[in-house]
């Protein structure tokens, strides 16, 4: 064998000894990926055969969420709230919006909502208030909207739950409610002088209603107040039934007095009014003939009072005191009242003045008032009436002239001197205005009438000087066509409304007839 054929036989042993490692090497890969391919696909086939066994219902891990009111299936059915009807937060299960599917929350659909515990409410009428419904996403969050508007249910005392039972095909809500006790009747015991029938409207409860105590307790003032208004004032009412849960029918049991009557009605200590002036300020009065009207009423007699104070304080007598006397008569049917005045000093005025005025005067008000100190009456007696009439005055003053919204009123001002007082007319004058734009607006029908007939009506133009008299008589001029409305008892008369034009429109009446401003 020559030196060739000896280093070429070397080469090829060398050459597999060099290929046996990377074969072992590929080898030994191959069964690691055989064996990996294995376990693969043993555990998906484990999962595939997984999917055709049944599945007990996981139950939902309660202790996880805090502030829940959803309870597991296990857990004891007791009510987790208070009677008082107290707002909660449901913790978010999962993130997962209503309405938006994500892949691989199909378990998460609602599959049913059922109810239970209701007796007379239908299922359909709760359901109504619940947005949860098969086939929707769940939602803790409007869940928790859902329980809200139960409680908010007046014919439910409370909600017990929310139950949730997750299932591999959805979730399962089950809301159970106890329901109000219902009314089955209602009756009253002892009434005579009012019927059952008037007693019944008057209150706001009736048959299949559901109990509530606060209500029943209340219907029995109603009942109190209008046997008062009746002329029974010592009536009083007890609940013999419906002031306890539970009970099922309201029971009233009326202690009802005699019917009482004004016999006649008298006063004591007035000076400055007869008796017959006086008794037109009080409205509690003997009936026509004894019989019709002349029923006592308690309050009104309390009103009467107030009624005659604030007269005589409207003639100055600032500390006039009025009390009363009520007696009976040996049955108690009828009553005598008797009011007692002590009228005290009559005030009078020793000066007027004004403040806030520019566009006139102190002596031009002054001359426009009828009600002030004079010559011949240097220090009038008050009288609140004749002040009303000059504070009217001194508005149409303004008004006339284009002040409009000027605003005065009338302060008597006590004095340190016994009797006397001061009147201060507090004046705000505001801008002078002209007329600008003359809307007219229709209600109903307003194909008929023109424009030009209510513009006819009112007697201003634009670029007048604004009248406050003659916007007063336009109206009644409108009042009084028979082709509007408001000729007959109520209907809604025309009314013309004033209000200050805006800046661009103020700028189209800039400049007036005469190189006159109008702003």
């Amino acid at each position: 064998m020559n030196s060739a054929t000896l280093r070429s036989e070397q080469d090829r042993n060398h050459n597999q000894q060099s290929l046996f490692p990377k074969m072992r090497n590929l080898t030994n890969f191959s069964l690691f990926g055989c064996l990996l391919f294995l376990v693969l696909t043993g555990c998906q086939t484990a999962a595939w055969n997984a999917q055709d066994i049944p599945l007990p219902p996981p139950v939902l891990d309660v202790d996880s969420l805090d502030n829940v009111r959803l309870q597991s299936p296990q857990s004891p059915q007791q009510p987790q709230f208070p009677a008082a009807r107290s707002r909660k937060t449901v913790r978010s299960l999962i993130d997962v919006p209503i309405h938006q599917p994500v892949e691989g929350a199909e378990d998460q659909k609602v599959l049913d909502v059922v109810v239970k515990g209701n007796r007379s409410i239908p299922t359909h009428q709760i359901l109504q208030k619940v947005s949860t419904r098969p086939g929707r996403f769940f939602d803790p969050a409007a869940l928790q909207n859902d329980v809200d508007n139960l409680w908010q249910m007046p014919t439910i005392e409370r909600i017990e739950g929310p139950f949730l039972d997750k299932t591999p095909q959805g979730v399962i809500v089950t809301f159970e409610v106890v329901e109000r006790d219902s009314i089955q009747e209602v009756k009253f015991v002892g009434n005579r002088g009012i019927t059952d029938k008037v007693l019944k409207k008057t209150l706001d409860i009736k048959d299949g209603d559901p109990l509530d105590v606060h209500q029943i307790r209340m219907a029995k003032s109603r009942i109190e107040d209008l046997y008062r208004e009746k002329g029974y004032p010592r009536t009083q009412v007890e609940i013999l039934e419906g002031s306890q849960d539970g009970d099922q029918s309201v029971v009233f049991l009326i202690h009802e007095d005699e019917k009482q009557r004004i016999w006649r009605v008298e006063f004591e200590g007035n000076t400055i009014a007869s008796d017959g002036r006086l008794k037109h300020f009080v409205e509690s009065k003997p009936g026509i003939l004894k019989v019709f009207g002349g029923l006592v009423n308690r309050t009104e007699i309390d009103q009467d009072v107030v009624r005659l104070t604030s007269y005589y304080r409207s003639l100055g007598f600032f500390n006039a005191r009025i009390g009363r006397e009520v007696s009976e008569s040996n049955d108690g049917r009828w009553l005598t009242i008797r009011y007692i005045i002590n009228e005290g000093p009559r005030y009078r005025v020793r000066n007027v003045s004004f403040i806030g005025n520019a566009a006139y005067n102190n002596q031009q008000l002054l001359d426009m008032l009828d009600f002030k100190p004079t010559q011949e009456e240097p220090n009038p007696e008050f009288n609140v009436a004749k002040m009303n009439q000059d504070v009217r005055s001194l508005r149409d003053l303004y008004g006339s002239q284009g002040f409009v919204f000027a605003k005065v009123e009338a302060e008597p001002r006590f004095l340190e001197e016994p009797g006397l007082l001061d009147l201060v007319y507090k004046v705000e004058e505001d801008k002078q205005y002209y007329v600008g734009d003359i809307n007219v607006h229709f209600q109903g029908d307003f194909g008929i009438t023109k424009k030009s007939v209510i513009l006819g009506r009112l007697g201003l133009r634009p670029g007048d000087l604004v009248d406050a008299r003659e916007i007063r008589n336009g109206e009644r001029r409108l009042r009084s066509a028979q082709i509007f409305a408001g000729a007959n008892p109520g209907e809604s008369a025309p009314k013309v409304v004033l209000r200050p034009a805006e800046l661009k429109e103020l700028e189209r009446f800039a400049e007036g007839p005469a190189g006159r401003s109008y702003r």
